[in-house]
């Protein structure tokens, strides 16, 4: 078994220990262009979009911008709500790294929101994520 593979499957990585503090969210009835603005600010490819209590609605990602404006589905004044992916793939803290990935994988997804048990936002695992982690192992590994 490659090294790195076996690294990815040690029972010491989960979520929580990947996934990226705090979450950028945003509240529903927001408009799409502040979602972009945030975005850019904040240097990240998606927000958690929340309700006002703070539980997980969606997900916005630069891809949901980008094609809703494009095919001329929503305008910048629009809600984020009508272009967010709703009941996004989440994760709990405790979930298994490799079982995450996964599903990144087979869903072709590439953020994954990390909620507590009340459906409220921990964190995010992206893409980006798993490719630090990846070589940060790999240089473990070469020293």
């Amino acid at each position: 078994m490659p090294v790195f593979k076996r690294y990815m499957r040690s029972p010491r990585l989960k979520a929580k220990h990947v996934m990226s503090t705090p979450p950028v969210t945003i509240e529903v009835g927001r408009s799409i262009a502040e979602a972009a603005r945030l975005m850019a600010e904040r240097g990240v490819g998606s927000l958690i979009v929340v309700d006002k209590q703070g539980l997980v609605k969606g997900i916005l990602t630069e891809r949901d911008i980008i094609n809703s404006l494009a095919s001329g589905k929503a305008c910048a004044e629009g809600k984020v709500e009508d272009i967010m992916s709703r009941n996004p793939i989440v994760a709990s803290p405790d979930d298994d790294l490799e079982i995450i990935i996964e599903k990144m994988r087979d869903m072709n997804i590439r953020h994954i929101p990390v909620i507590d048990e009340d459906g409220r936002p921990l964190g995010m695992i992206s893409v980006r994520d798993i490719i630090d982690l990846g070589v940060s192992a790999l240089k473990l590994f070469v020293e």
